[in-house]
């Protein structure tokens, strides 16, 4: 007790040890701070993500409202060129319904005009019209088969009339003048092929009151913000967005000249589909008319998304498979497990979106990749106008 009195100052083995116990408690609690820290950046990019994924879906959502209702003519184009996908989108050219079969996108060779579907001589062979489509030769009157071939804008419609509705030995010419339209053996046969079924990456809307069509599409580039390269199968690398393009209708002719000469010229059918002028089509414009051509490259499209947000996955899922206003006679199905193939519903489409963040923005969070899954269905216009 005597010593313990007396004693003035600490050992310098009870300053360590002092010294030990106070840095590991300030150890502690400096990790803590930087973990809290930590969790409130990463709370603050989640909740700033989900602001985004409300504000960007939610306009997405309108934007596809405010396109139309389904353009049925771009999906059976798309189906009938090819569905090869590449960065995330189609990679084959449609045209988008400027071009016929044997025509080259971004040139003036605009290729065939419209075909049309006709049922042949069923005295001779049964070869009636039915419901897919005349893309066979035998079926139409073009020399040129059609398979795998760009389709002018209004083919799909023609798909739903046989023009040699009585399939007799005239193959549809009537009145004997050289002409098969207008005979008295037209038949609307109410009935016609299906487009696309699935989730696609793509969107194509068509606004009939404003004569507008709305495209949608996927498209992921290498990030450049992360020196990696894009690896779509882990995502490292990679960074996606939705893009958009806006087409108006115009009709002056096959040729589009807007020459009143030109086949089809203001016969009060859409035949030539222009990019508004705000996107940044680089095909020569033509004379009187704003914008340009589409020629189907890459700067045509403007994104949706900001950089900092990273589409990771977006699907879009049409219904229903034919136009329900074409599709009169088409057989209905309202079964339980199968009611989405009937044609006489309202068109709608199902969204599925994926949004993640940045490299750069990722990095603020110590590469904490957070993402957010979203489902939705957006209702469409009902419309029986075509043209």
């Amino acid at each position: 007790m005597k010593y313990l009195k007396n004693k003035k100052w600490f050992t310098i083995l009870e300053l360590m040890i002092g010294m030990t116990i106070f840095s590991m408690i300030m150890i502690v609690i400096l990790d803590s701070v930087a973990n809290i820290t930590i969790a409130r950046t990463k709370s603050m990019n989640r909740v700033t993500l989900l602001e985004e994924l409300y504000y960007f879906s939610e306009s997405l959502a309108t934007k596809i409202k405010d396109g139309g209702t389904l353009d049925y003519e771009e999906y059976w184009n798309r189906q009938i060129v090819g569905t090869n996908v590449g960065s995330g989108h189609y990679l084959t050219p449609t045209g988008d319904g400027n071009y016929g079969a044997g025509g080259s996108t971004g040139s003036t060779n605009y290729g065939s005009w419209l075909y049309l579907c006709r049922s042949g001589d069923i005295s001779v062979w049964w070869v009636r019209m039915w419901t897919g489509g005349c893309l066979t030769a035998n079926l139409n009157d073009s020399w040129n088969p059609q398979a795998g071939k760009m389709q002018r804008y209004g083919e799909y419609m023609l798909q739903y009339m046989d023009y040699n509705g009585n399939a007799d030995t005239d193959l549809g010419d009537e009145d004997g003048n050289g002409n098969i339209i207008g005979d008295e053996d037209d038949r609307d046969i109410g009935d016609g092929p299906e487009v696309l079924s699935g989730a696609t990456p793509e969107l194509y809307l068509y606004d009939p009151i404003q004569k507008e069509r709305t495209f949608f599409r996927w498209n992921y580039a290498p990030d450049i913000g992360n020196p990696g390269l894009c690896n779509i199968a882990t995502w490292s690398g990679c960074l996606g967005n939705i893009q958009i393009l806006k087409l108006k209708g115009y009709d002056i002719g096959l040729g589009h000249s807007g020459i009143t000469s030109d086949t089809g010229a203001f016969d009060g059918k859409i035949d030539t589909w222009i990019c508004r002028p705000e996107w940044k089509c680089t095909w020569p414009s033509i004379p009187g008319y704003p914008g340009n051509l589409p020629s189907w490259t890459g700067s045509e499209w403007m994104n949706l998304f900001p950089d900092y947000i990273n589409v990771k996955q977006v699907q879009f899922q049409i219904f229903p498979r034919k136009d329900p206003w074409r599709a009169w006679a088409a057989p209905d199905n309202l079964t339980p497990t199968a009611w989405f193939v009937s044609p006489f519903i309202q068109p709608y489409v199902r969204l599925t979106l994926s949004l993640g963040l940045s490299w750069d923005q990722r990095k603020l969070i110590k590469n904490d990749d957070p993402t957010i899954w979203l489902t939705t269905t957006i209702s469409l216009w009902s419309s029986d106008e075509s043209n």
